[in-house]
């Protein structure tokens, strides 16, 4: 975990993660102006009970921000946002409409909303949620995604061992980023990072990252995470080519023999002479 003083500079070496204790405007607001290529977060909405319900909850949320407070800490990273940068922003169904409001107040006059199929239904009674949304705010200038509208992830088990309550896959963070055309040179920023997942697919693919969460217990996840080994897939072992096979026996002792020949054409049936 990085301590950012205030009036210093966030910055991160390629290949390290650089993840802050530190509420998100803070962060934004060390980083200069066309600096973000992409700005991806899972907000602390409203619309989930992070300060009542489970007492796991309670554990790890202060409490929540309503989509007016997200969507100037998203104007933050607006502002210094590259020409080709790109906004990925998670809510779920209730907090759809403020969430779209939110992202063009922001300043993302293109907001294009894509559906994260979880795979698995939510907890609880009656008609249960299996889909999120991951809103796309765009710029003038900004890069073209590659994929569909619909990612197809399952989601984090609700029994896993060390589970960051809203916990995304690691598996989502790496869609987004190859939808993203994220790589190298890139700089990637989740100012509410939670657990790292979202930053998973931006480390493995070489980008620089930082995030940033008031949450100790958070960072100290999200450092563990993001600073794992990446394991490379290997290369497959190359082709032992076979020797070609000895001839027979009978081979050896035909080889090189003129055909016969009857073999080109139809042999001709031997004639006897008539007896006298």
């Amino acid at each position: 975990m990085a301590n950012l003083a205030p009036g210093t500079r966030a910055n991160s070496p390629a290949g390290r993660p650089q993840l802050y204790k530190l509420p998100a405007d803070q962060v934004l607001r060390t980083l200069p102006a066309r600096s973000i290529s992409l700005m991806i977060a899972d907000p602390p909405y409203s619309t989930v009970d992070r300060k009542g319900g489970s007492g796991n909850l309670r554990r790890w949320f202060s409490g929540s921000m309503d989509w007016p407070q997200i969507g100037r800490i998203l104007a933050l990273g607006r502002a210094r946002m590259r020409p080709d940068g790109l906004a990925l922003v998670m809510t779920n169904s209730a907090g759809l409409d403020g969430a779209l409001a939110a992202m063009r107040a922001a300043g993302f006059a293109n907001v294009r909303p894509m559906v994260w199929d979880r795979r698995y239904p939510g907890l609880g009674s009656g008609l249960r949620h299996q889909v999120e949304y991951i809103l796309v705010g765009r710029l003038a200038g900004s890069r073209t995604m590659s994929g569909t509208d619909l990612v197809s992830v399952g989601a984090v088990g609700p029994g896993t061992a060390d589970r960051y309550p809203t916990q995304k896959p690691d598996e989502l963070g790496r869609v987004l980023a190859r939808m993203a055309g994220v790589g190298r040179g890139d700089l990637v920023v989740d100012p509410f990072c939670g657990s790292g997942a979202l930053l998973v697919g931006a480390v493995e693919r070489g980008a620089t990252v930082i995030g940033s969460d008031i949450s100790a217990r958070a960072i100290a996840l999200a450092s563990k995470r993001l600073t794992k080994p990446v394991v490379k897939t290997p290369a497959k072992a190359p082709a032992i080519a076979r020797k070609a096979s000895k001839p027979s026996l009978e081979g050896r002792l035909t080889a090189g023999k003129p055909a016969s020949r009857n073999s080109a054409r139809g042999s001709k049936p031997s004639t006897r002479r008539a007896g006298r």
